[in-house]
């Protein structure tokens, strides 16, 4: 990969991360139009995108945003209240920028249907706006004519250049000190600079984060006439400024690396050696501290591959487990040695605090991704027609990386189905069951019992139970003799294609898709719990685990041989009295636990294993929620509960769907994860 490509690579991937927050930005500027800090941040990023889209050949991006910086200009200058319809133009534009920016990266010939019209409205905007400030400026230009920006900010011989630069090299001696340098910097760059995406206010800008500007200077002498002037080109073709600063002549050079050698051009000034005056201590420390300040405002980061991030992941997941089977071997543990000990305690203490800190580096705050859902509330709002209350709680929540970008769809569905067919079709329906015109959803996450929880709430009618059930017996999801739970009830509404919703929108339908998100969710491990009352709302929440690399689980012994049952499904555990342990005539065995019988499934059945046959009563009962409804796992002893790191079985081994993964013990022994969902129709066959 060249140099260009790479670079090119950087913006692609620099300018999905400013679209992503234009999007989030635009929806909080349109809740406060009045703050324009916020405004700035938005054309910060839009000028950003502007000068790297036309620096790459991304021509059709780059007009689009040309003329929205020139709106977005307008306002954040004047600070000019904003309509709201056109506040509504600026929503429409982010997206136009996402939609464009996806045809250039796709090749794409086609621009989006929206482009045109929306391209025509902004600059229509920025027109009206233009033609009406100057209309305002006109008598007192009449009077007092136009400054002469040359007479202003030009210079007009190179002799009063040399005398400018030599004072301010004067003024300068009394504020250097040791580390400090004084460098001429010269920008000599064509008129189509801004074309390649190069503005000379961007290098000065970043490089005054490390140096104190002493003066400037600009070549004006190519300045055309008023009529002559064309926004897209440069005309100030010379800019000269000289600088205080702590950087060596290489580490100057670095901000300009982008340029073209003959574009510029950084000499060191050496102070006359008769003239130095010895600079004053307090003066130097206050320049040292307000340089070092400035390059230390923003916060460090180095941008890594997540490639490489995994890759260490696993090496410490190596590294766990040897540490576990250094603290586990018997031949070790039985030299009775306190340095030994007092070693492999130590070693255990720091293989922790390093699985800990590599683990933190894929977490990352929730916080984002709440943030994009405000857009999908405002935009579903209305297109429904609903006023929708958003309540977000819980967003500096951390989660795992790669778990983050899987969550983006499913939330968007959940949300969507909880605003157009949760909430109550009108206000004057939530009027009459004594609640307020505006609807609410509350999106939070927060910890519990060792796993990340994303919920989903409406304060809308809730789920009505008998029409679930109907509708699922008229379906054939279930025959209609179960005993079913509330929680069991609810989870009908996931599977595929079931809906009671009486008219389905082009949103979703109450049911319509939840079976995708459920699918999505257990890709990552989770599962889906729904609680609901009528009349009142209806809560979604997200089950997750912290990682997708580690699991907690808890480890069985079954004839010899030890699985692996994730804790995020185990309900309890026990040793049934014989009493209630019941065999029905070709149904299998069951127990009953209040008032519920539940199958009981034997692993040496599941996997042929050569083991005597123990009565259920003379073993332990796992009792693991599915989505089918709970069973009892009957195993031979629990071995305890500990965090494994998953491993993957390998294509032949990855057919067993009753087998998620396996991972390995502290003893060097591989144990089996088991897939309780897979166990259930097994359950179910066998109890026919």
């Amino acid at each position: 990969m060249t140099k260009q490509e790479q670079v090119k690579a950087i913006f692609i991937e620099e300018a999905g991360e400013i679209i992503e927050k234009l999007d989030i930005d635009i929806i909080r500027f349109e809740e406060n139009s009045s703050d324009f800090s916020l405004l700035n941040e938005i054309f910060r990023g839009v000028h950003t995108i502007k000068g790297n889209a036309n620096a790459f050949g991304f021509i059709r991006l780059g007009e689009f945003v040309h003329h929205f910086e020139d709106v977005l200009d307008y306002y954040r200058s004047t600070q000019e209240s904003i309509e709201e319809h056109n506040l509504e133009l600026f929503v429409g534009s982010v997206d136009v920028i996402k939609e464009v920016m996806n045809c250039e990266l796709d090749a794409i010939p086609t621009l989006p249907q929206s482009y045109d019209g929306c391209l025509e409205k902004i600059k229509n905007l920025i027109s009206v706006k233009k033609n009406k400030a100057s209309s305002a400026q006109e008598p007192q230009e009449s009077t007092a004519g136009l400054k002469d920006l040359a007479l202003e900010f030009g210079l007009s011989c190179s002799e009063q250049q040399q005398n400018s630069i030599q004072r301010a090299i004067k003024d300068a001696q009394a504020k250097q000190s040791e580390g400090l340098s004084v460098y001429k910097v010269d920008l000599t760059l064509d008129t189509d600079c801004y074309k390649r995406g190069f503005d000379y206010l961007l290098f000065l800008n970043m490089l005054a984060q490390k140096a104190l500007l002493l003066e400037s200077f600009f070549n004006m002498e190519g300045i055309v006439e008023i009529d002559s002037f064309k926004s897209g080109e440069n005309y100030i073709g010379k800019v000269s400024i000289v600088v205080l600063t702590p950087l060596s002549k290489s580490e100057a050079d670095e901000f300009f690396e982008f340029l073209f050698d003959y574009e510029y051009e950084i000499n060191l000034i050496e102070p006359p050696v008769l003239e130095v005056i010895k600079p004053s201590v307090e003066t130097a420390k206050a320049v040292t501290q307000n340089i070092v300040s400035n390059s230390m405002s923003s916060k460090s980061t180095i941008r890594i591959d997540t490639f490489k991030l995994d890759e260490l992941f696993d090496s410490v997941g190596e590294l766990v487990i040897a540490q576990n089977f250094i603290a586990q071997n018997d031949k070790i543990r039985s030299i009775e040695d306190e340095s030994i000990n007092r070693t492999i305690e130590t070693l255990s203490k720091i293989t922790k605090r390093i699985q800990d800190r590599v683990m933190s580096l894929r977490m990352v705050a929730i916080k984002d991704t709440f943030d994009k859902m405000k857009r999908v509330v405002r935009d579903t709002s209305k297109k429904t027609l609903k006023e929708v209350n958003l309540i977000v709680q819980g967003e500096d929540t951390e989660i795992d990386k790669t778990m983050i970008d899987s969550l983006s769809d499913p939330l968007i569905h959940i949300i969507r189905n909880a605003i157009d067919h949760g909430l109550e079709a009108d206000a004057d329906e939530r009027i009459k069951a004594g609640k307020s015109t505006e609807g609410s959803v509350t999106l939070k996450a927060f910890h519990k019992s060792g796993n990340i929880v994303i919920s989903v709430s409406d304060d809308g009618r809730g789920i009505n139970k008998e029409r679930v059930l109907a509708k699922a017996i008229e379906r054939g999801v279930i025959s209609g003799d179960e005993n079913l739970s509330d929680s069991q009830i609810f989870a009908l509404i996931m599977q595929p294609g079931f809906s009671t919703a009486q008219s389905i929108s082009d949103l979703s339908g109450r049911g319509v898709g939840l079976d995708v998100v459920k699918t999505s969710i257990e890709k990552l491990r989770g599962k889906i719990e729904i609680d609901s009352k009528e009349g009142e709302g209806t809560t979604l929440s997200m089950v997750l685990p912290l990682t997708l690399a580690i699991i907690d689980g808890m480890l069985v012994r079954t004839a010899g041989e030890i699985y692996i049952i994730p804790t995020l499904s185990v309900v309890e555990s026990f040793r049934p009295e014989k009493e209630i342990v019941h065999v029905f005539k070709e149904k299998g065995e069951f127990v009953s636990l209040r008032g519920q019988y539940i199958p009981v499934m034997r692993l040496s059945d599941v996997f042929n294993l050569n083991a005597k046959r123990i009565e259920p009563w003379e073993g332990i009962l796992v009792c693991v929620e599915t989505e089918g409804g709970r069973i009892a796992i009957l195993v031979d002893e629990l071995v305890g509960r500990q965090q494994v790191v998953i491993k993957t079985l390998g294509k032949t081994l990855a057919m067993l769907k009753e087998i998620s993964g396996g991972a390995i013990l502290g003893n060097g022994d591989i144990a089996l994860i088991l897939n309780v969902d897979e166990l259930r129709p097994l359950v179910e066959a066998s109890h026919v």
